[in-house]
């Protein structure tokens, strides 16, 4: 089993551990009813990384935990880096830190103890817990229920809160596991971005050369204020690495000269429906931004100018906002895919694994399939904790429907039919009051999506769930799940 499943399924069991007993984890007394908590990970790739993080809220007073484990195969070395990271995350701005160890090594009985007695030789105030662990019981959906020791209370004292200018208040995940998107978390768009990254170099940062239509140019400089029409329409306004990226990605593959129009002919108007140069997740075809469904923008402005209803500038300044908004959204799953998944440094150049997946897609010409699909799924499936998921949905299932067969199932017309949504709301519920490995609280609003809408449709690209089954719940493919997990990245 990897060490980032383990790292996962260990900061849940810590999580709910501490909310229940809030006496091994803040100084002063807590009520634990007006404590809130989940295990969730840290977005961004500024060193060091936690191996788990441990969000925790008292009456708007906010606090983050940083975890630390160590296994059995790293040995008592391990031991010793993981006294001096877990400060270096203190350092960071964590308000507190955990280190979890085995309950033994074959070399020393007691590393737990041994941790601790390290710590209060040098600071007995240091905000650093020390817990060990039994081997994990993999049949249970947490599996470290019941297989923790605390050997030294973390001692956070509740004056020692994360204040707004901590950037670890926006490095911050609503969930374990990494953020996927459908539409945004796909091998080509992941493949286009970080080839862009490798071979820009930092020392030499130009702006993106843009061919724009007349009309799209007036509308920027109606709208764009201070800015220039490459950072408004890319909503990139900065000048760092990571913003000259975007902009090239954002002009060179999605709004380039003939996406940028929206009408190809007048009366009437007809909709320019030009493909961007991305490629869809099954490499089947150019994907379709901007057009294509009644909703989308093109779609609506032509009915609207055929309609008589907006003039044409107006037209161009709807585009002109909606492009900007678009780019918001899409740059932040790109991101935030990139980062969860171990593909980038904080500078914004690739890891050694998103090297590892460039040179992959351009050895083969072929990001869609072979070894590059390999390292991503691999990726997704492990330093996006995505398998950790699976392994909740898998055992809260297996425990449901071992008890009631027919839970979440009607009789419609004669005819039995599983309530997939009523199944997929109540393991909401079980991440987020239970495990403590999702936070509903926070998560933003807009049009209403089905609980993990975006999940499913990147693992469906994988193969690795399918439908819904009575008696069942997600259908998961578990030999490809094994195969993905057992591939070394």
């Amino acid at each position: 089993m990897s060490h980032d499943l383990y790292a996962s399924w260990a900061t849940a069991e810590l999580t709910r551990h501490l909310k229940s007993t809030p006496g091994d984890c803040f100084q002063g007394p807590v009520n634990a009813a007006q404590l809130s908590m989940f295990a969730n990970r840290e977005s961004g790739r500024v060193w060091p990384i936690p191996d788990g993080r441990i969000s925790a809220e008292i009456q708007n007073s906010k606090y983050e935990i940083a975890v630390e484990l160590k296994r059995t195969n790293e040995g008592l070395h391990g031991v010793l880096t993981a006294i001096g990271q877990s400060q270096a995350y203190l350092h960071k701005g964590y308000t507190g830190s955990i280190i979890i160890v085995p309950e033994s090594y074959d070399s020393h009985s007691h590393p737990g103890d041994y941790i601790r007695d390290v710590i209060n030789a040098t600071r007995t105030d240091l905000p650093i817990g020390v817990f060990s662990y039994q081997n994990p019981d993999t049949t249970n959906a947490s599996p470290f229920a019941g297989k923790l020791q605390c050997h030294k209370p973390i001692g956070m004292p509740l004056t020692s809160v994360i204040t707004t200018g901590n950037p670890l208040l926006t490095q911050k995940s609503n969930t374990q596991w990494a953020h996927l998107r459908e539409g945004s978390s796909e091998p080509h768009a992941f493949f286009v971005y970080l080839q862009l990254a490798k071979q820009m170099g930092i020392a030499n940062l130009v702006e993106p050369q843009i061919n724009l239509p007349p009309g799209l140019v007036a509308a920027c400089n109606r709208l764009r204020g201070t800015h220039t029409i490459e950072k408004y329409l890319s909503n990139s306004v900065g000048d760092t690495f990571h913003d000259f990226i975007w902009r090239h990605f954002w002009f060179k593959n999605i709004l380039t000269p003939d996406v940028a129009k929206i009408w190809s002919s007048r009366n009437p108007y007809v909709i320019n429906n030009v493909p961007t140069l991305l490629q869809k997740p099954d490499g089947s075809g150019p994907k379709v931004f901007f057009s294509g469904k009644s909703d989308s923008i093109k779609n609506k402005l032509i009915a609207q100018l055929n309609g008589n209803t907006i003039a044409e500038n107006d037209a161009w300044d709807l585009f002109a906002t909606n492009i900007r908004n678009r780019a918001h959204s899409y740059r932040e799953d790109i991101d935030s895919g990139l980062s969860h998944l171990g593909f980038i440094e904080s500078d914004g150049k690739p890891s050694e694994l998103g090297y590892k997946f460039v040179d992959a897609c351009e050895r083969t010409n072929d990001c869609h399939s072979g070894r590059p699909m390999l390292i991503l799924g691999s990726a997704i499936l492990k330093n996006g904790s995505i398998g950790a998921l699976l392994h909740y949905f898998y055992k809260l299932s297996e425990q449901a429907f071992t008890a009631t067969p027919l839970r979440f199932t009607q009789r419609t017309g004669g005819a039995l039919r599983f309530q997939q949504l009523d199944y997929l709301n109540w393991v909401k519920q079980e991440l987020a009051n239970n495990l403590k490995v999702m936070n509903t609280a926070s998560i933003r609003g807009g049009v209403d999506r089905k609980p993990f809408q975006g999940e499913f449709a990147v693992l469906r690209k994988f193969n690795l769930v399918g439908g819904f089954r009575i008696g069942v719940g997600l259908e998961i493919n578990w030999p490809l799940v094994q195969e993905y997990l057992e591939y070394e990245l």
